[in-house]
């Protein structure tokens, strides 16, 4: 069994799932494993690696520590239709056929530390649960998308975006009001069904309106409350104060 002291100091390594409910790996494994199966879990990619394609066996989910991570598939007529973005905390690597095979593809934005759990320490673990209800918050995002996508033009759906970016951030402990955008403009267009060129003259339009102060990657949000309005969302925990950390890039 575990020491307080070692409990302590996986809980340091991965504060940033403290504020989702905890560590799963301390969760989904017993006591005796954990040290030395948290360590085989983690690995780091670099910018630019798939962590799995579509078409692969499926064997394993993911937790994001650090970096971030794009997901995509390719449609029939061979473009690439991007699904999401995953931040540190979130899990991704759930979404499979019945045949058990990859339904997308995931790809590193930056570089990137993972943890990977195999599909099997689900088996009979009641603290799935917990991975149940991070996985349904996603779910929840990507319904939301939707019906973004059939309500606003492309203000409404960029402000939705980057709205929804500042909460993110601000869950896990990190700036609601400047952040990076690790994902291309390229990526945000595929994401939101808007033209890339679309992308960048509304977020040059708000940035001339005192919205936002765009640095390439870098954003400031500079008026929250004029950015939910086009967004058409309410205010939020966002709003108060929060732990700034810089995110740099990589």
């Amino acid at each position: 069994m575990l020491s307080p002291a070692q409990n302590n100091q996986i809980a340091q390594e991965c504060h940033i799932c403290q504020s989702r409910g905890g560590c799963l790996g301390i969760q989904l494994l017993d006591s005796e494993e954990v040290q030395q199966q948290l360590s085989q879990a983690k690995r780091i990619s670099r910018k630019g690696e798939h962590v799995f394609r579509e078409g692969e066996e499926a064997d394993a989910f993911y937790v994001v520590r650090s970096g971030s991570i794009k997901s995509y598939l390719v449609t029939e007529d061979g473009e690439e239709q991007v699904l999401g973005f995953y931040l540190p905390g979130d899990v991704f690597g759930l979404d499979t056929t019945d045949s058990q095979v990859r339904m997308s593809s995931s790809i590193t934005l930056e570089t990137t530390s993972l943890c990977r759990f195999p599909h099997a320490y689900l088996a009979d673990k009641a603290q799935g649960s917990n991975l149940l209800k991070i996985t349904a918050e996603q779910m929840q995002r990507d319904h939301n998308l939707v019906l973004m996508l059939a309500r606003k033009d492309a203000d409404g759906r960029i402000a939705s975006f980057l709205d929804d970016l500042a909460n993110r951030y601000w869950s896990r402990g990190y700036s609601a009001s400047a952040f990076l955008l690790t994902m291309s403009r390229q990526d945000i267009g595929c994401y939101l069904g808007l033209a890339v060129e679309t992308v960048s003259r509304t977020l040059t339009r708000f940035q001339d309106s005192g919205i936002l102060q765009v640095n390439r990657r870098e954003v400031e949000i500079l008026d929250h409350d004029k950015l939910r309005k086009i967004a058409g969302t309410r205010a939020n925990a966002s709003s108060g104060s929060c732990r700034t950390v810089e995110l740099k890039a990589v």
